[in-house]
């Protein structure tokens, strides 16, 4: 397993659940400093981005980048896959595309989150999750070609109304049937709707590609109460390879959340 943070990019001026402060330059020599493997790269709109300085300032600090974060695409500027509005949706697998064509470009996976959309979006029709397989599957077998993967987020029910738990990420990854598919599954989302994370993290096996790690009140791990010696056992057993990266509140500030997340890690990852 590998230790790694979420970064703003360069067009992302604030993200939420970001870590590190300073320039963009800055916050890769501090995870690098740090001790992590790689980075979550979020970002807005590929189109504003210099993709060769992005990738020369992410090998010089030695990083590497696992996956491509997206919330800011719903986040700034509202934009969405599974919607009735044709324009919206035209415009969200256009920018989306570029994010899977930066991603071809840095080696990197996709992770598609708040940018689903909502069933709901989809007005009223009598099954809504077929439009929403379909509405998926655009930017999906695009990426296939860039032999990109994706990764979808289950998320809470307060966030989204579809694919809560890993139980439901399961049922888009059977139902889409796609090798470039599989879950990312965030402890803090399964914390509220996985009846069990160590079995939400069995039923996923080797469709789990990504962890986002938190603690049950979405600080830094070791804040909350989640289990995670339990946590970890279960990925070892699994022989997980992938990463475990922090995404979570930047608390009391970016810098100490990230140093008390890594620290936290080095237990376990070591």
């Amino acid at each position: 397993m590998k230790a790694g943070l979420v970064l703003c990019g360069p067009d992302v001026d604030h993200g939420p659940l970001a870590l590190l402060s300073g320039t963009f330059e800055e916050k890769a020599a501090k995870a690098a400093n740090l001790g992590c493997d790689g980075i979550e790269l979020m970002v807005r709109d590929p189109a504003g981005l210099d993709w060769p300085a992005v990738k020369s300032t992410l090998e010089q600090a030695g990083l590497e980048v696992p996956q491509i974060v997206t919330g800011e695409l719903f986040g700034a500027d509202g934009l969405c896959l599974v919607t009735a509005d044709e324009n919206l949706h035209r415009r969200a697998e256009e920018r989306t595309r570029s994010v899977i064509d930066l991603a071809a470009y840095l080696g990197a996976m996709v992770n598609i989150g708040r940018l689903r959309g909502q069933l709901k979006y989809l007005g009223d029709v009598s099954d809504p999750w077929p439009i929403a397989v379909e509405r998926l599957r655009g930017v999906i077998d695009y990426a296939a070609q860039q032999d990109v993967k994706i990764t979808m987020e289950p998320i809470n029910r307060y966030e989204t109304d579809f694919v809560f738990s890993a139980a439901d990420g399961m049922r888009l990854v059977n139902d889409l049937d796609c090798d470039n598919f599989g879950l990312m599954l965030d402890l803090f989302h399964m914390n509220i709707e996985d009846v069990c994370i160590e079995e939400g993290l069995r039923l996923a096996s080797d469709r789990l590609w990504h962890v986002h790690i938190a603690d049950s009140n979405r600080l830094y791990p070791g804040s909350g109460h989640l289990d995670f010696d339990s946590i970890f056992a279960t990925l070892e057993v699994l022989e997980y390879q992938g990463y475990v990266s922090a995404e979570l509140l930047p608390l009391p500030d970016p810098d100490t959340a990230a140093q008390k997340t890594v620290e936290f890690l080095e237990g376990y990852l070591n």
